[in-house]
This record gives C-alpha cells, structure tokens and sequence, in this order.
C-alpha cells in the first residue's frame, strides 16, 4: 500500500477490525450504552439491511474497561499502528468508541462482492479531521441522501465512512454504505428478518454476540468444502459472552432436522473428551474444560462455556518467562 492511501485506509480499517475483534470475539460481545431488549436489540441494528446473513454486537466501553481487557493489554504488541491511527484521525479506540455493529451483508447491498462487513460504530469522532484527512489523501466525499460520505480506491478496494448520524459512522463498501443509509430511511432492515430477530431476542444480557446463518457464514470464511462435508447440517448459530475476568458464555446452533442436531451432540461430546485428555493436569486447562456443558433438545444444541481469569495468569507466565509474546511461541 502507497503511503497516500495508507492513512485514509487506517482510518475505515481501525474501526471495521474493531468490530470484527471486539464484536466476534467469540469469533464470537447490562449496561449497554444504546437501547436493548431481548426483542429488539440494540438501536444500531435499523442500519442494517434486512438481508445480513449474520450480524455481531460489542459494548465496546464494556469489554475494554473489564478485568481481561486489562490483563490482554500486558501481552500486547508493539501498539505503534494504533497510536498513530489516533494521530491522523483523532480516534483513540478505547476512549472514543462506545459500541460497534457490524453485519456480514449479501443481495444487492454486497454487489462489489466485497468480503469485508458493515460496521455501524457509535462514539466520538472529529468529522472535519476525517474529512481533512480524505482530501490530503485523495479521497472523495460526497452527499448521499443527506449524509456525508468519505471513500477512497486503493490496492483494488474501495473503503468508505458515512457520518450517519451524530456520533455514529458506518464504514464498509461504498455500497455497503449506501445500504445502511437506504435501511435506516425506508424502515426495511434487519429488524424485519424475523428468523434473525428471533435469535437475537433469546440472547442473554451479554457485551458481546453474534448471530448468523451458519451456511452463509461457512461460505464467507472459505471453509474447505471437505470440512463443511463433516459438520452436521445447521441452519442458524448465536454465540453470547461476557467479559469481565475472565469470558463466560454460551453457543447455540440450530441443525436443520433432529438426525443432524444428534449427530453434533454426538460430535461435540467426542471433542470434549479429547479436550480433556489434553487438559491434563493443567489447572487453568482443566477448569475451562470442567465447564463446558452441552445441552439442547429437538434441532437445538446448546454449548456452555467458561474461559476463567487463571487461563490468561498462565499465558502471562508464558510471556514473562520466553520474553516472547504467547502467539510467537510455537
């Protein structure tokens, strides 16, 4: 990437990898900073076209100011990119992101068959150093139906941001863009797909969740053809957690009849006999194993799971002892 694009790019990346890291930690999150209810979800969810295969929720003010948040900062990388991500835009993401939104998108709002999702961020962001910065960059700003919109072409990509509303942007392709404006106008979003607001409304008072049709979902991450083979057939999966010390939380998957939904009960019960036998008599290992509790009935199969504060102790450990950062230890 040419330096005249790396900083506009910075600035739709930095937010879309937030709502991917924070709002899919769980790959997979009270006291939310907008509107919830077991039936509606968070207010952010009427940007989103009505044909998203999967969408994903973080309270992003949560997660960060939680126990774990703080013990995972100690085992962080060099934070270089991020601080000077703060610099050209004026966004430090800790301190200025409340939540995120983002949807994986298909139909016509996916026409660029651009793989990368909508993200609907709610915050503080300074518009005219945005916007600034775009210019300085060559990038191009226009008025869609009266909101302001920020893109820039590079490596192949288009990238834009659309300052929605006050205190929110939606950042994807420009047609992903266009899409969340277009939703929220006309009223047909994913409030009214009534197979994903189901999902949604079951879900627990968590800071962090996600869910999807899990088809669409197995296509877009680009799993070979010979694992998707061995999975049961599923239609739909929602994925809750809780951080705090340590993340708490459950899976759900919905099979499409009650053969397949056995089939993935028997699966997982042979996974969790595996992961036992590696557990071994490591503690932390242990503890995390112990409780993991699978249930369901009919097509539904129900994963409970629990992550204690001891899990990332020892990956301290590990860093302070190699001098290397648990993912460089192979």
């Amino acid at each position: 990437m040419t330096s005249k694009t790396r900083y506009f790019v910075l600035t739709a990346f930095g937010i879309l990898a937030l709502g991917l890291t924070t709002g899919l930690v769980a790959s997979l999150a009270g006291g939310l900073p907008v509107a919830l209810t077991r039936a509606a979800g968070p207010d952010d969810l009427s940007y989103v076209p009505a044909q998203a295969v999967a969408v994903a929720y973080a309270n992003v003010q949560e997660v960060m100011a939680s126990e774990l948040r703080q013990r995972l900062k100690k085992l962080e990388p060099d934070t270089a990119d991020r601080d000077d991500f703060e610099t050209k835009t004026g966004v430090n993401i800790e301190r200025d992101i409340d939540s995120v939104v983002a949807a994986m998108l298909t139909g016509a709002e996916g026409a660029d068959h651009d793989s990368r999702p909508l993200v609907v961020a709610r915050g503080r962001f300074d518009q005219v150093r945005i916007e600034g910065l775009a210019r300085e960059h060559g990038g191009a700003i226009e008025d869609y139906q009266g909101v302001r919109v920020v893109s820039h072409s590079g490596d192949g990509h288009t990238m834009a941001l659309g300052f929605i509303e006050s205190g929110a942007v939606a950042v994807g392709s420009v047609a992903a863009v266009r899409g969340a404006i277009d939703a929220k106008r006309s009223g047909r979003n994913v409030l009214s797909n009534t197979e994903l607001m189901r999902l949604v409304g079951d879900l627990d008072s968590s800071n962090a969740w996600v869910v999807g049709r899990f088809d669409a979902m197995a296509g877009k991450a680009g799993l070979p053809s010979e694992l998707q083979s061995k999975v049961p057939a599923l239609s739909w999966f929602s994925a809750a957690g809780h951080l705090n010390g340590g993340i708490t939380g459950t899976f759900k998957a919905e099979a499409k009849d009650d053969e397949a939904a056995t089939n993935l009960r028997d699966m997982l019960r042979g996974v969790m006999a595996m992961a036992k036998l590696q557990a071994g008599d490591k503690p932390a290992m242990r503890a995390m194993v112990d409780s993991l509790q699978l249930g369901g009935e009919g097509k539904t199969v129900a994963v409970a799971f629990s992550v204690p504060a001891e899990m990332f102790d020892a990956l301290e450990a590990m860093k302070s002892k190699s001098g290397r950062r648990p993912a460089d230890i192979r």
